[in-house]
């Protein structure tokens, strides 16, 4: 199924399944050291982040944090480049949230994450932003950038 039908279905509720988050509901851990994560669509998705060997969760340190506690997910699904998980999230700022997150590569020497979101907004109509970030390894970590730290690019 293209990722246009994926995401109509998911829109309008006709891929949810009970909720089941499961090890195929995150994507394979990146290799430890420093990545290099750029988006041409989403100017705050610019960072360097050194990624150490345990609790690497690329939808909550890329995409949103505290997934795992405001997130639940209803669907997992693997595609012919990766995989795509469908979840319902709760934000402080705009409220029930509809997430749908594909990311595919390596995660060795690089991955790249599409991420949608869908909302009620201040109109009461939905509303919805989708932004793409592609990251790449660049080796060690320097000295100054701690394991789960960020550093913003300029």
């Amino acid at each position: 199924m293209n990722r246009l039908l994926r995401y109509a279905a998911y829109v309008v509720g006709l891929a949810v399944l009970p909720s089941i988050a499961t090890a195929d509901s995150e994507p394979p851990p990146r290799k430890a050291g420093l990545w290099v994560v750029t988006s041409k669509d989403n100017p705050f998705a610019n960072w360097s982040a050194c990624v150490g060997d345990s609790n690497d969760n690329v939808i909550d340190s890329d995409i949103w944090d505290n997934f795992a506690k405001e997130c639940q997910v209803a669907h997992t699904e693997t595609t012919a480049d990766g995989q795509t998980v469908f979840a319902y999230c709760e934000s402080a700022s705009t409220g029930k949230v509809k997430l749908l997150v594909e990311f595919s590569g390596d995660f060795q020497k690089d991955y790249r994450v599409q991420s949608t979101t869908v909302f009620t907004g201040k109109t009461g109509q939905e509303e919805g932003q989708t932004f793409t970030i592609d990251a790449h390894y660049a080796g060690a970590c320097p000295v100054d950038l701690p394991v789960g730290k960020k550093k913003m690019a300029r």
